[in-house]
């Protein structure tokens, strides 16, 4: 479910009109109950201190019971001063020091792949402390849950790795995943996908996400919290909007700085070049002239070995 700014001014000015904030309106009760886990600020608040609840769907998708999730971060800024900077839905890192990815994408899945790559390098960076071997790296899982087909080759789910064009594995550590939440068919994953999608708790099988799912809906403190989040989502937009546009202002003018640089030295040598091929043709009329070198040196920039390369190549 999409939500515009405009729409969040209006609903913000509203609320802020109002003599209790701490009273849930029945616009604000419908709007979370419709909201499910693909949509970016309910999904954020859902996963916010809840490792039980990614640890379960990691341990689904990847099929190890095994996992155990020790933090998780939503929302995750990944900056970059020098290039584009990054925004991960949900970031966990589990009791080995691996890392998990999980995004929830609707529609626009042309530029997943690429994506993909670029978010795992980004989760790469910071892995290594000063003077770690490369061995040391973790895996890196980066998880994409789609309402679509990402690859249109008709399966449910795709799990990327390295491999050469003989199907040897490169063995680098990173995995990349597409999951389809809309397969018609049955699947092993039908039952989680389903409760991702779902904005009911009584329709949701696994327990773990319908508790959490009925705090949210239900209880009075979660709809609150939903709210309150609305309010922050709407407030650092707006802020992330100037950042951005203070960052382009910032990035605009390097580049005019640099351009100016740039074109000053090219000018400042070409001047450089102008003088030089002035002063040797000053050079061979004084030396046709019978001039001596001294006087020469005196009303030019050119060297004596210079002058004398003049000399020589004249005859």
């Amino acid at each position: 479910m999409f939500i515009s700014s405009y729409y969040l001014a209006s609903w913000r000015q509203e609320r802020e009109k109002g003599n209790n904030m701490d009273v849930i309106t029945k616009e604000e009760q419908k709007m979370t109950q419709e909201f499910t886990l693909f949509n970016d600020l309910y999904m954020s608040k859902f996963f916010e201190d809840f490792n039980e609840g990614v640890e379960l769907i990691l341990r689904l998708i990847l099929d190890r019971e095994d996992l155990v999730v020790q933090e998780v971060k939503v929302q995750d800024r990944i900056i970059n001063f020098l290039h584009h900077s990054t925004c991960l839905d949900v970031l966990a890192v589990d009791a080995s020091g691996k890392k998990y990815n999980i995004e929830f994408q609707v529609g626009s899945f042309s530029n997943l792949p690429k994506r993909s790559r670029y978010y795992a390098g980004e989760i790469d960076h910071g892995m290594l402390e000063k003077g770690e071997e490369y061995e040391s790296m973790e895996e890196v899982y980066v998880i994409f849950i789609c309402d679509g087909d990402v690859m249109k080759c008709g399966h449910p789910m795709y799990h990327f790795t390295m491999k050469d064009e003989m199907g040897t594995e490169l063995e680098d550590g990173r995995h990349v995943l597409f999951l389809n939440a809309n397969y018609p068919g049955d699947w092993k994953l039908k039952d989680l996908m389903d409760d991702l999608k779902s904005a009911d708790p009584e329709q949701m099988r696994y327990d773990v996400l319908k508790k959490r799912t009925e705090y949210f809906k239900k209880k009075e403190e979660g709809r609150m919290r939903v709210c309150e989040g609305m309010i922050d989502w709407y407030n650092t937009r707006n802020q992330k909007e100037r950042e951005q546009w203070e960052e382009k202002l910032k990035l605009q003018k390097e580049e005019a700085d640099e351009k100016l640089k740039l074109q000053k030295e090219e000018a400042d040598e070409k001047l450089k070049l102008q003088k030089k091929e002035a002063d040797e043709q000053f050079a061979k009329k004084m030396l046709a002239g019978g001039e001596p070198i001294e006087k020469i040196m005196e009303y030019s920039s050119l060297s004596e070995e210079e002058i004398e390369r003049i000399r020589k190549d004249l005859g």
